[in-house]
């Protein structure tokens, strides 16, 4: 991962930074998927968790305005090469592949995942166990669902069509590690560079 090429959102009108990150990261798993890449990480130089601001309300968690893709100069320009950023150019700056800065930190960017839904929950315990419905909302009732205070993107997975959110945790690293990156661009052990 010694190369990097930044992509920012453009201020728009019409739509909000969130709407077109969604936008902007789907087609990227779009051609991450079918690429069968593994060499691509992404990361978010603008995340931040929740916090107070000065008004006594809590700014949400974000995940910033800028999405940061890493891998070598040839997987770099191999994604590129694809017209992956059609319908996108209008809303987005797209700047230069260049070799990470030699005095970047460290960041693990993983995707995190809860039981959020117990109906959901509900209708899998019944497929597996065959029990009742009542008996599986007594052993998962409805106050059992947890949520996630991170940033999140809403997805169309590529393999089951279905539409999720993905959770995105972005921490700082203390060792260099390397490992595979899913067709999200995340992975559960590597790291990646960060300024």
């Amino acid at each position: 991962m010694d190369h990097y090429l930044d992509i920012r959102l453009l201020p728009d009108a019409d739509f909000a930074a969130p709407v077109l990150l969604n936008a902007l990261y789907a087609k990227l798993h779009r051609v991450l998927a079918a690429q069968q890449r593994r060499d691509i990480g992404a990361s978010f130089p603008g995340y931040a968790l929740a916090a107070p601001s000065g008004n006594g309300k809590t700014v949400p968690p974000t995940l910033g305005d800028t999405l940061r893709l890493h891998g070598s100069a040839a997987a770099l320009d191999g994604l590129m090469a694809a017209n992956w950023l059609a319908g996108m150019r209008d809303h987005v700056t797209l700047g230069h592949i260049l070799p990470v800065p030699a005095a970047a930190n460290l960041v693990r960017v993983q995707r995190k995942q809860v039981k959020s839904n117990p109906a959901k929950e509900r209708q899998r315990l019944m497929r597996r166990k065959g029990i009742s419905e009542a008996e599986a909302l007594r052993l998962i009732p409805d106050d059992k669902a947890k949520w996630l205070d991170l940033p999140y993107l809403t997805l169309t997975s590529q393999s089951t069509g279905q539409r999720f959110l993905l959770f995105i945790a972005q921490q700082a690293a203390t060792q260099a590690a390397v490992g595979e990156f899913n067709a999200y661009a995340l992975s559960q052990t590597a790291t990646l560079p960060a300024w």
